[in-house]
């Protein structure tokens, strides 16, 4: 009996698969803007627009996310035969949508600077051919999408009408479209899941019109999704392809440079490449964003620790780390960095000895060094990846982006509503 458990366990470990794939990485929009000189001009035009807003977004009751400042992807495909996207990977949010063939909008016409900065493989990878020239061409067409991959949906035989139309709303303008239902997988991977309902973008902000990346697929819960979509991931487990109820995100220490490495993205287990087997699982607050109770954080002389805490959500997709503003500004004196108003960010000497930022989670603390949270931006200063969160609503208080992401890496268990931190090896 005994002979037969031990082969019966051995065949399950046999079959078991994890399946892992890379996640791009381009320094997000702020980092980019500030090499490039740039910051101070784009934060008065965004000021200026969201005063244009304010009243609009008021009265949305869709989420008001900034999505500006995303910087890690992943490809993906959609249909039979597949089309391939490179989405935004975002656990702040939880729905999935592409362009669609009709998309039209906004006022861009060109590759934008993504694809012109980036190294010619790698801006093949993310970027449409015709972008991925030593000197990226001008669009014929004044049009948002016109960069972008879209899906055709009468190219795809398991393609199914779903008919229910979205308006999603950001800082940075709208998301406008219909939901479809087709077989959604990883890029080049047997990680499918057929049925899988999708937003079909007809309108896109902007803003979005000046990032290379198609879409977002978002991590989240699904209760977080408008219009009840089930996203891709916790599909993956509803139709039994994961062997365990996991999906690992390891973000790489990584300075003002694009890269097709930029971490990975690991599904049905647990990373034991870049991750160490402990993992310290803290219990969720709230199955919505990946929130949880965050105790108190320190550095230096400084300490808070409120007595109830915060309420604090790991998100792939923050700019930075977002915070009460009292805290960033405490946490920024005792680190040396000054704020510059034009910028609407802080800035430190990239030579600072600056002290850990420490969390106390669960009855645990983790340490944050400052390779973490000074953030190379090119020639010049860098940038402290601390930004004021003013949240609302039933938003946390605290949204611990890259940076946090970066020195730990997470376990998103889908199953037993919990997250897993764990030391990168």
């Amino acid at each position: 009996m005994k002979a037969l458990i031990a082969l019966w366990v051995s065949l399950l470990l046999a079959f078991a698969e994890i399946h892992q794939f890379p996640i791009g990485y381009r320094p997000n929009l702020r980092q980019r803007l500030h090499a490039q000189g740039k910051l101070a001009e784009y934060e008065k035009e965004r000021n200026e627009l969201l005063s244009k807003k304010s009243i609009q977004l008021a009265q949305s009751s869709s989420p008001i996310i900034d999505y500006e400042d995303m910087a890690y992807m992943v490809p993906i495909s959609l249909g039979t035969p597949p089309q391939n996207f490179v989405l935004f990977i975002d656990s702040g949010s939880s729905n999935l949508w592409v362009p669609d063939i009709t998309c039209a909008g906004g006022k861009d016409a060109t590759c934008g600077s993504y694809c012109k900065s980036t190294p010619y493989d790698a801006c093949l990878t993310f970027c449409q051919e015709e972008c991925c020239t030593k000197t990226p061409q001008i669009l014929a067409k004044a049009d948002a999408c016109q960069s972008k991959h879209r899906f055709n949906s009468s190219l795809s035989s398991s393609y199914v009408s779903n008919g229910q139309k979205f308006d999603m709303t950001y800082n940075t303008g709208e998301v406008k479209g219909f939901f479809g239902v087709d077989t959604f997988c990883f890029t080049n991977t047997s990680v499918c899941v057929t049925g899988q309902e999708f937003g079909q973008a007809t309108t896109i902000g902007e803003a979005f019109g000046k990032q290379p990346e198609d879409g977002i697929i978002g991590l989240g819960w699904p209760a977080l999704a408008v219009n009840q979509q089930t996203p891709p991931m916790f599909n993956l487990l509803n139709q039994g392809k994961l062997d365990q109820p996991y999906f690992v995100v390891y973000l790489a220490e990584i300075g003002p440079t694009s890269q097709i490495n930029g971490g990975a993205f690991t599904i049905g287990g647990l990373d034991t490449t870049n991750c160490d087997a402990n993992v310290n699982w803290v219990p969720l607050t709230s199955r919505t964003f990946w929130q949880f109770k965050l105790s108190g954080v320190s550095s230096g002389s400084y300490t808070q620790t409120p007595s109830s805490g915060w309420q604090a959500a790991a998100d792939t997709a923050a700019s930075f780390i977002g915070a009460p503003k009292s805290v960033v500004t405490s946490l920024a004196k005792v680190i040396g960095a000054t704020y510059v108003p034009l910028t609407g960010a802080f800035f430190i000497d990239c030579d600072a000895v600056a002290p850990d930022i420490v969390f106390t989670i669960n009855g645990k603390t983790y340490n944050m060094p400052s390779s973490s949270f000074v953030v190379s931006a090119g020639p010049g200063p860098c940038m402290f990846a601390f930004y004021e969160l003013s949240a609302g609503g039933f938003y946390p208080s605290w949204m611990l982006g890259p940076p946090f992401m970066r020195a730990y890496c997470h376990v998103h268990d889908m199953q037993n509503g919990r997250l897993g931190l764990a030391n990168i090896k």
